[in-house]
């Protein structure tokens, strides 16, 4: 009975976790999404590495959210696996957080 109960609260623990992770994920690519588009407004020139490789120009432009967050950011299995809560300023250092509050994302 207790092994039955034990198993049941780690399931359940493991699918909270599981939504909790992919909600965070939807909302930091929606930040960067955003943010890449405030940098554009107001860096013009960007625009062009946007329109020449338009699904892979985060790829290799520093400036882009894309890059920063999920290329050189920590990694997702860790984040899943870690017992910080799921936000941008627990997951993030402190530079990160403020490039993203200089355009206003987050």
């Amino acid at each position: 009975m207790i092994a039955i109960t034990i198993t049941g609260l780690i399931l359940v623990t493991l699918v909270t976790r599981i939504i909790e992770f992919r909600l965070f994920m939807k909302k930091l690519s929606k930040v960067c999404h955003k943010y890449d588009w405030k940098y554009v407004n107001k860096h013009p020139m960007c625009l062009l590495d946007m329109i020449k490789d338009k699904k892979n120009y985060y790829v290799n432009s520093e400036w882009s959210a894309y890059n920063f967050i999920f290329l050189k950011g920590p990694n997702p299995r860790s984040m899943f696996l870690s017992f910080k809560r799921l936000t941008i300023e627990s997951q993030y250092n402190k530079t990160v957080v403020d490039r993203l509050k200089e355009y206003e994302v987050i």
